[in-house]
């Protein structure tokens, strides 16, 4: 029987007997002062459908990127149960993010100096996943420092991000939506560098004529 090895706030992890993971996406939504808001940590309750929009979305966007040569952990994809198969990856425990115009913990952090919306040139932000202590900005520098990654780690995932970011933006802005920001994870197969965990309205914020889109909402505009 698969194992789970671990349980998030919008995925639970099974290990396979072949090796393989198996990501069940869940209904839950996560926010800042009772609005839903992707970038937070807290989970606000149940949206029904949300893991199932969540589930179709990181399968395209997977097969996107895939298609244009980056490498990813996704395998397959299993609708009828809110399910994906992937590789098993050594996780480096980082988040990071692409911003494409100045929100949410950028303006609080820097709205002294930038107004909302302000676009930004593709800029690269690295975060420790680290819920405890609010998911803390870390520098390249102390990347290296603290061995986390090697400096040509760190070149490659930059690299990497605003290449999959900027094909997102143009697949997105195609249909009509503008990508805000997104923010990816990254791990080791095999000693090959991937894209992993999901892609999917819980990790990209998309605007369409001034409002920000549920995952659902932008399930139905992609896949449309």
């Amino acid at each position: 029987m698969p194992k789970m090895i671990a349980s998030g706030k919008t995925k639970d992890v099974f290990l396979q007997q072949n090796g393989r993971l198996r990501l069940y996406f869940k209904d839950s939504v996560t926010g800042r002062g009772g609005k839903i808001d992707p970038g937070a940590n807290e989970v606000l309750g149940e949206v029904k459908g949300k893991g199932n929009a969540s589930l179709q979305l990181s399968t395209y966007f997977f097969k996107l990127l895939q298609t244009a040569g980056l490498p990813t952990h996704f395998l397959k994809a299993f609708p009828e149960k809110n399910s994906m198969l992937v590789k098993q990856a050594r996780s480096f425990n980082l988040e990071v993010i692409c911003r494409e115009k100045a929100y949410g913990s950028f303006i609080r952090r820097y709205g002294s100096y930038v107004q909302a919306g302000v676009p930004l040139p593709s800029l690269v932000e690295f975060t420790l996943k680290d819920d405890a202590r609010g998911d803390p900005l870390i520098t390249e520098d102390a990347l290296t420092a603290l061995k986390i990654l090697t400096p040509e780690a760190v070149r490659q995932l930059k690299e990497t991000t605003r290449r999959a970011t900027a094909l997102i933006k143009e697949d997105l802005a195609g249909k009509g939506l503008d990508l805000l920001d997104i923010k990816l994870e990254f791990g080791e197969v095999e000693g090959k560098i991937v894209i992993i965990d999901e892609i999917s309205g819980d990790t990209m914020r998309v605007e369409q004529a001034g409002k920000i889109l549920t995952s659902q909402e932008l399930c139905n505009q992609v896949l449309k």
